[in-house]
């Protein structure tokens, strides 16, 4: 079945109040619905829901969109993730791939879940497992929630239960679960005495396992993880993000912390947004999961010299993609889960100390730094790249005055690095990124959350030049009519469905404000936009200039030049 047939037939089958009521407690507001945000913490219910159109608008955080939008931002999934979850609630089938893979997949999904499954039968059998985990004060009810089982000391255990459960050994070497033996051997388990994490997508089904040893006085390493499988990615899943979504939601931020105990307590002691890394390291991936939900992280990880390297692995990738990334300084060699088990208050106000990457860094360089020489040059090397890196210019400035502080320098000083910095980048035509970055793609997030920010404001300001304020319900054909009579304001091109949701927009904002506030509005972004309109025009004229006078055409070249002027002055009125 094509996407679009999809769509339209869980469209059908769904309405929007049934998706997103599970999410929001709404009520009835005349032909509409109304509801408290669940991206914002508010207390004045600002989030509006039209069953008519099958859209939805949030104004204290300025989002809208239709079921799959919801979906996305709710469950932090991509719309291919959106579409899967709502066809299972529709009861609509896709036929996106050989049905032959399909089954594959699904039969690897079958051998993973019964895997837990006897992993957690497993550790309610072995005592000191389970009093291992409860002496790490994690409750029953933590135990069952995450799924926590254990892998027993044998070789062969999990292999021999799901072969009598019907899966053969390749399917168990395909999911991770098996290793391939000496020649004439069985095939053996991957996980032996180990404490089972099961690792799970956006949806909540396991795809992986993470196994801490269970013995101290052995050589094995302290955690083992799933090799890569055709479910399990370690550069795209984190640990706990099924869990986290929604708290990542409430609190507006990420919290990502080193071990699977880590992220558990700290959910267990209330910081549902928390997750880690599972057997690499923080990947353009991971944060691109997280950047769906929050364009704010916190590090919480080990001081020691691995815990370092980590953040600076982290600064590289988060400062280029407009992310606001904060460290939570863990003294005396403790993490999370020592502070949660010793009280919880102190992992809470370890995370309302946390300071901004590059002020941590800064501290760190200084801490290490053998004289005040030393700490420049470490300074200019290590944490100006940083803020190069950065997107925006008043940020950049920020930062740059805190270093020229920092070092007892003047922040001219600084600005003249950093431009020298940006010009060799410029000079090799590649974008500046912090020292040994792998990964420079800009922020996804950010860049459509400024289209639609132009888009609205721009819309609004036309309709405010041609519609009376006392008018409550702005007709489709008109808008489109007003649309197509300017050109200029890139109205002309809107799909039916970007179309219902702007007039959706619209017509509760003039339901919920004052005609005097929405006067005041539309005015002020209707001089913004016309001052966009004619900057515009200028830029094109003074292309056009330039062309002239390559050409020799002085006639030409007077007219572009009085028509800038021209321009300038409706600019300046």
């Amino acid at each position: 079945m094509a996407t679009g047939d999809s769509v339209q037939q869980i469209k059908d089958r769904l309405s929007i109040i049934d998706v997103i009521s599970p999410y929001v407690e709404l009520h009835k507001a005349g032909k509409n619905f109304k509801g408290k945000s669940p991206f914002t913490a508010e207390k004045t219910p600002s989030f509006h829901v039209s069953s008519e159109r099958g859209m939805y608008y949030c104004f204290s955080s300025s989002q809208g969109g239709d079921m799959f939008t919801f979906v996305q931002k709710m469950e932090g999934v991509d719309f291919k993730g959106a579409l899967k979850i709502l066809a299972d609630r529709a009861g609509v089938e896709l036929v996106q791939e050989d049905p032959k893979k399909r089954d594959r997949r699904d039969t690897l999904y079958n051998a993973i879940e019964e895997a837990t499954r006897f992993f957690e039968k497993k550790l309610t059998d072995n005592k000191n497992a389970l009093d291992y985990i409860t002496d790490r004060t994690v409750t029953k009810e933590t135990i069952d929630k995450w799924r926590i089982g254990y892998a027993p000391d044998e070789w062969r255990s999990l292999k021999e239960y799901l072969n009598q459960k019907g899966f053969p050994d390749d399917v168990l070497i395909e999911a991770g679960l098996a290793k391939r033996a000496e020649a004439g051997k069985q095939p053996y388990d991957v996980f032996r005495d180990r404490i089972m994490f099961p690792i799970m997508d956006p949806s909540g089904r396991v795809i992986a396992f993470s196994g801490r040893i269970l013995k101290k006085d052995t050589d094995s390493p302290k955690y083992v993880n799933s090799p890569e499988t055709p479910l399990f990615n370690k550069s795209e899943a984190l640990f706990g993000y099924d869990k986290a979504k929604h708290g990542i939601h409430k609190f507006d931020f990420s919290l990502i912390v080193e071990g699977q105990f880590d992220v558990v307590l700290s959910h267990q002691a209330g910081y549902h947004n928390a997750v880690a890394v599972s057997g690499t390291a923080l990947t353009n991936q991971h944060l691109s999961l997280l950047q769906r939900l929050s364009n704010r992280v916190v590090l919480a990880l080990d001081s020691d010299k691995a815990g370092i390297a980590a953040v600076k692995r982290a600064a590289e990738l988060a400062l280029s993609r407009g992310i606001d990334l904060k460290v939570a300084r863990i003294e005396g060699g403790k993490d999370p889960a020592d502070l949660v088990r010793e009280d919880p208050k102190l992992l809470r106000q370890s995370i309302g100390k946390a300071s901004h990457v590059i002020e941590f860094l800064l501290n760190i360089l200084k801490a290490e730094a053998k004289d005040p020489r030393t700490y420049k040059i470490k300074t200019r090397d290590e944490i100006l790249p940083y803020i190069v890196s950065i997107d925006s210019a008043i940020e950049r400035d920020h930062f740059a005055s805190i270093v020229a502080e920092a070092v007892g320098t003047t922040i001219d000083a600084i600005r003249l690095e950093l431009a020298r910095l940006e010009e060799i980048a410029r000079q090799k035509k590649e974008p500046v990124s912090a020292p040994t970055a792998t990964n420079k793609e800009s922020s996804p997030q950010k860049i459509s959350g400024e289209n639609r920010v132009y888009k609205l404001t721009s819309y609004l300001a036309v309709l405010a030049s041609v519609l009376p304020l006392e008018e409550r319900h702005m007709l489709e054909e008109r808008f489109i009519a007003i649309c197509a009579e300017t050109a200029e304001a890139r109205c002309g091109a809107l799909s039916p469905e970007e179309l219902s949701q702007l007039t959706f927009t619209i017509e509760q904002y003039l339901a919920e404000e004052k005609p005097r506030y929405i006067r005041e509005d539309w005015e002020g972004k209707l001089a913004e936009l016309n001052s966009l309109i004619i900057k515009e025009k200028i830029a094109k004229e003074r292309s056009s200039l330039r062309k002239a006078e390559a050409d020799g055409d002085e006639a030409t070249a007077a007219l572009h030049i009085t028509e800038i002027d021209t321009l300038r002055s409706q600019l300046h009125s």
